[in-house]
């Protein structure tokens, strides 16, 4: 018979199970049964309940919008085709709370058992109270879990098969393909008019891979962007991964879709660090994507640098960003009243070495060993002043004793200061 049939029971599947009173339904399996029906599948109430009883469930499920084609009964169509009917419900699908697989009737392996009992210990730890039948989220996830694996031994897996499915069902639950997707008219939808596109442009979104587009442009370019194929990790809060179209540019231009696709199984890590150099324009305006984890797992520096501009961002040069940066730096050391260069030199600053280092008015006290030199370092350091290569430092060290000792002293400063979470202006340091 081309039409299928499906036979499913009341208690325990329909509804919970209350019998002989009529418990909460399943709106789920309802719609589910519902939808099937309206695509022409019949349904059949396969019940143990007496006929009273069984014409309460019937009217229950009628409330539900849930009409069976036969109660109880083969249908006319079935006793036609064999010739008479039969006590066996005939059905090609049968919907059963008690249903048990036929791989299932066999002794359990070591390693089931094993199992089982991982997740009645697990259950217990997560639920320690909970009573027979009683849902409970993180349970129903253990034994989920349980009967995944369960399937799995079934089938007969273990050893080298049972990972091959498990890469296989991974890529499935993370919504990777399982073979390279190709530019094939097929795999595409068109969304231009979702995108707002109504000149030659055209924007399409895969099929087989909801997070995949492709962009055609007027002067016949094409690119592809996955948008879960980078994930964004602030050095500054970093359990907190997020997306951004500026790293999809960046990481775009360095490593290009091309087709055919295979998405990987991780994604790109890129690390970043933002923050706020004008306070009129919201929680960050300056960016800086300093290195990527590849899917592979190599570490490739990027160092690219950005800030706000009228129409997105705008790249920039290291110096720049370092200054940014510090001024920001600057801005909160000098509201905190320096107390961070305590920390990480160990001492006050005395008086005159606050008011120099805010640019007030000061006479500089007289004598060796008063702090002079370390004020005027800190400020070279920290201040807005121009910044240094590590090299220029080196080439500056060799020019005589005084020069020695000024640069001696600024790296061990600077050194300091790094450990201690300061951005200085000593950049490219080796």
């Amino acid at each position: 018979m081309k039409q299928n049939i499906i036979a499913v029971d009341f208690d325990g599947t329909l509804c919970e199970n209350k019998w002989p009173e009529i418990g909460m339904p399943n709106e789920e399996l309802i719609e589910y049964l519902k939808k099937r029906q309206t695509n022409g599948e019949k349904l059949i109430l396969w019940t143990s309940r007496n006929e009273e009883q069984t014409q309460d469930a019937v009217e229950w499920c009628k409330k539900y919008g849930l009409i069976f084609d036969a109660v109880n009964d083969n249908l006319p169509e079935i006793v036609e085709a064999f010739g008479g009917n039969c006590r066996k419900i005939f059905a090609n699908e049968y919907i059963d709370d008690r249903n048990r697989s036929i791989g299932s009737c066999r002794e359990k392996s070591n390693m089931e058992r094993w199992a089982e009992n991982e997740v009645a210990i697990a259950c217990r730890r997560e639920k320690p109270d909970r009573k027979d039948g009683e849902w409970d989220y993180g349970c129903a996830c253990y034994e989920s879990a349980l009967k995944a694996f369960g399937s799995l031994c079934e089938d007969g897996h273990s050893g080298f098969s049972i990972g091959l499915t498990k890469a296989i069902l991974n890529r499935l639950i993370n919504n990777k393909p399982l073979l390279p997707i190709e530019d094939t008219d097929e795999v595409w939808s068109d969304i231009s008019d979702m995108s707002g596109l109504k000149g030659e442009e055209r924007n399409y979104q895969c099929k087989r891979m909801s997070s995949l587009f492709k962009y055609v442009y007027a002067d016949g370019t094409v690119k592809y962007r996955d948008v879960d194929r980078y994930r964004g990790v602030n050095i500054n809060c970093p359990d907190a991964p997020y997306h951004s179209g500026l790293i999809d540019t960046v990481m775009d231009e360095l490593y290009p879709i091309t087709m055919p696709y295979m998405p990987a199984d991780r994604a790109f890590k890129i690390y970043t660090e933002d923050f706020l150099v004008d306070p009129a324009k919201g929680d960050y305006d300056t960016v800086g994507i300093l290195y990527v984890i590849t899917p592979s797992m190599d570490k490739v520096a990027i160092n690219r640098y950005f800030k706000e501009a009228p129409n997105g961002f705008a790249e920039i040069d290291e110096a720049e960003y370092v200054k940014r940066k510090m001024k920001v730096q600057w801005d909160d050391l000098l509201s905190s009243d320096f107390n961070r260069i305590k920390e990480a030199f160990g001492f006050e600053l005395y008086d005159w070495q606050k008011k120099y280092l805010r640019d007030e008015p000061i006479d500089f006290p007289i004598g060796r060993r008063v702090g002079r030199s370390f004020a005027t370092n800190l400020k070279a350091l920290l201040g807005d002043g121009d910044t240094v290569t590590f090299d220029e430092l080196k080439r500056r060290r060799c020019m005589g004793k005084q020069e020695r000792i000024y640069v001696d002293d600024i790296l061990d400063m600077d050194a300091r200061l790094r450990a201690a979470g300061f951005t200085t202006n000593v950049i490219k340091r080796r």
